[in-house]
């Protein structure tokens, strides 16, 4: 039995022969131990790729997350001129702003001077992005933003990266894609801030725009699935305990995920939820979504789920992938204490 099988079981809640073994490690971790320009390796979706499966054969992982089906195509194209050699490499685009590709940690989008976001009420639902300048427009696509709702519609060059990885190890292990939550997509449309302000102040607008980017959502991960994924991850990192009430979860959260949930699954893929931080006050709640799995329950002192009480809720109906704390003992431990927290 390979790697893809044994991930394959236990998305299926069956007992493999061995517990499989998958992480998404962070951008900096991988430009750092691939060696890769952290410029290349946010502009080019084969780079990518192979580094991915790289860092699968570093580790012995049995599968790999896409956290991006790849990268922004023509994004060079906004690119004034670019600086390799300082000592945080930074793309200069012509509008003002700049990509600064760090060489630790995710890149990240500086605007130019005049960037204004727009109000709640200045966003409209059905060109959610229309205010926004190109600069903008393509660096949230490479966090999977994308205002496409129809998955047949997709530039192919989107799906360059998964497409690579699937054709060199689809066969052997297990390929994920991801999206973006549909309240993720929010928060990145609004900003922070003035997102969750939103919705305690006008949650019938919020409503209305969460129901927009759940149909891009849910068009990219049916996308992805088309083209071979095993499972889509949900990224949904705002959902926790710190940022939204149950109440504010069983509003805001719920019934997206579950439309995103159910048209997954109704591909033939399994689909997980990672929310990291505290969850543990919403386990059911993120059951009731209809997922196949969750991903994190991050333990105290990084979040507060229990694990043995969560096996006990959630045995039998979801799998659950994670539990070690990526901090206090993955990077501040050794291996004496990861060997521990494991058994």
């Amino acid at each position: 039995m390979n790697s893809k099988q044994l991930v394959d079981q236990a998305m299926q809640l069956q007992q493999p022969e061995r517990y499989p073994v998958m992480c998404q490690l962070a951008n900096g971790h991988t430009i750092i131990n691939t060696g890769v320009h952290p410029i290349d390796y946010f502009v080019d979706s084969e780079l990518w790729a192979d580094c991915l499966i790289l860092i699968r054969q570093l580790y012995d992982f049995d599968g790999i997350l896409c956290h991006k089906p790849g990268r922004v195509p023509d994004l060079m194209d906004l690119v004034e001129r670019s600086d390799y050699d300082a000592e945080v490499p930074t793309l200069y685009l012509f509008d003002g702003s700049r990509i600064e590709c760090t060489r630790d940690d995710d890149a990240y989008y500086k605007p130019a001077n005049d960037f204004i976001r727009p109000t709640l009420d200045e966003l409209d639902p059905a060109n959610l992005l229309g205010w926004a300048p190109d600069s903008f427009v393509a660096f949230q696509a490479s966090k999977a933003t994308l205002p496409v709702t129809d998955p047949g519609e997709f530039d192919e060059r989107v799906f360059a990266t998964l497409d690579r990885v699937l054709e060199k190890v689809g066969e052997e292990y297990s390929v994920h894609g991801e999206v973006r939550s549909p309240f993720d997509h929010f928060l990145n449309l609004t900003g922070m801030e003035d997102g969750l302000c939103a919705i305690l102040d006008n949650p019938e607008k919020c409503l209305e725009i969460l129901a927009e980017t759940t149909r891009w959502s849910i068009a990219l991960a049916v996308a992805q699935v088309r083209r071979g994924a095993a499972a889509i991850k949900i990224s949904s990192p705002f959902a926790g305990s710190s940022f939204l009430s149950r109440e504010m979860y069983t509003d805001f959260i719920l019934p997206f995920e579950r439309q995103l949930a159910k048209a997954v699954r109704g591909e033939g893929a399994a689909i997980y939820t990672h929310t990291c931080g505290a969850i543990g006050d919403r386990l059911d709640l993120i059951q009731q979504a209809g997922v196949s799995g969750i991903e994190c329950l991050d333990p105290p002192p990084l979040g507060d789920v229990e694990i043995n009480e969560a096996v006990d809720l959630l045995k039998g109906s979801i799998f659950i992938k994670g539990n070690i704390d990526p901090v206090n003992t993955l990077l501040r431990g050794d291996s004496h204490t990861v060997e521990k927290e494991v058994l």
